[in-house]
């Protein structure tokens, strides 16, 4: 799969219309636009009423787990809940309302992105949980990376 860069995040959301306060992007998207690394697709959490309004706009379901479900188009796909996990279980509404909105897109904290990586505990998470803590040590206030540009 192509990996691609951090403009490619912004003009790949905003392609989506999706409305600010129904969705946030989660996991590598909100890596890639920070130049932390690159992203290989898209995932959104979003409000369940999006949800239902993406599958009547011909988004296509896919069954990740017997409990988790996404809807998916090209490289985005978007949920109203996060992966099952004992150890992590957020409140979405709370992560989209808190997201920062970054040239009109909405993105998840990297602290909760850390959070998510660490309850995941894959090794290509703990990787990313290194490397967003060695950008949050230059940039304590993520905010000033795209001042500082």
């Amino acid at each position: 799969m192509t990996q691609l860069h951090n403009d490619d995040i912004f003009n790949q959301v905003k392609a989506l219309n999706l409305p600010i306060g129904k969705y946030a992007v989660i996991g590598s998207g909100v890596m890639s636009a920070y130049n932390i690394r690159t992203h290989r697709d898209i995932d959104l959490v979003v409000t369940q009423d999006l949800y239902e309004e993406l599958k009547n706009q011909g988004w296509q379901t896919k069954q990740i787990k017997p409990d988790f479900e996404v809807v998916f188009f090209g490289v985005a796909e978007a949920s109203p809940k996060m992966v099952t996990l004992d150890n992590y279980q957020p409140n979405i509404e709370s992560l989209i309302n808190k997201a920062d909105i970054i040239n009109d897109v909405a993105f998840t904290k990297l602290t909760d992105v850390i959070d998510f990586k660490r309850a995941l505990g894959r090794e290509k998470d703990i990787n990313d949980i290194l490397l967003i803590e060695d950008f949050l040590k230059k940039y304590p206030d993520p905010h000033t990376y795209f001042r500082a540009g």
